[in-house]
């Protein structure tokens, strides 16, 4: 029988806050899935994805910079196709993952990283599928990711998993992820909170880390 994940102890030093493939392709209703979607004339299957994904982007916003506040760095990731002849089956197959240099593979403008030190490129679901994201997590000395983004029932949940199994402690933030319904990211992220990560709203989690502003370590 699988239990809650114990409280977790966050330090500056020893946090990540990972923002996962919010890009125009996944975002943007008229980019991406969303064109695809309207070409098929499908596109009121996606209403609440985009309605979550608009909720999701603000307070990503507002997570980001009281994070940043306390000292917490934020990184991020973009999942990106291999160049024609070269892509992995996974991209061939979906045949809607942008290649680097297009416009839909760009992190959207309002949560766009001022620089791109901390952009980690990957070419599948998972964050780890980045070839530099392990390495970088353990020259930081990284134990705890604050994990938010798209889509919570596929990278979300991909990465929340594969975290565990490295040993790392997943916290993911439930109102700055969006899934295809709300229903299926309540699902997603109920299935995930037991022994695999910590599920937190955004508020929530600022209260409880409010204690690194006093202290150097908040439980969580």
């Amino acid at each position: 029988m699988t239990r809650s994940v114990p409280r977790i102890a966050v330090r500056r030093e020893n946090t990540v806050f990972l923002v996962q493939d919010m890009q125009r392709f996944l975002t943007d209703p008229n980019a991406g899935i969303g064109a695809i979607a309207a070409d098929r004339g499908v596109s009121t299957e996606f209403d609440e994805y985009y309605e979550q994904v608009s909720i999701v982007t603000a307070n990503i916003i507002r997570l980001r910079d009281f994070l940043s506040s306390l000292g917490i760095p934020t990184w991020y990731t973009r999942w990106i196709s291999e160049p024609s002849g070269s892509k992995t089956a996974l991209n061939t197959a979906l045949d809607i993952v942008p290649e680097d240099g297009e416009q839909a593979a760009e992190i959207i403008e309002s949560i766009s990283p001022a620089h791109h030190r901390n952009v980690f490129e990957k070419p599948a679901f998972s964050a780890f599928s980045s070839s530099t994201l392990s390495s970088t997590l353990c020259e930081c000395r990284i134990e705890n990711i604050v994990l938010c983004g798209v889509m919570t029932e596929i990278g979300i949940q991909a990465t929340a998993l594969q975290a565990m199994e490295l040993g790392y402690r997943p916290m993911i933030v439930g109102d700055c992820c969006a899934a295809m319904t709300f229903a299926t990211n309540e699902l997603a992220l109920d299935g995930l909170s037991f022994g695999v990560a910590k599920i937190r709203p955004w508020q929530e989690l600022c209260y409880g880390l409010e204690e690194l502003c006093r202290d150097d370590v908040a439980l969580i």
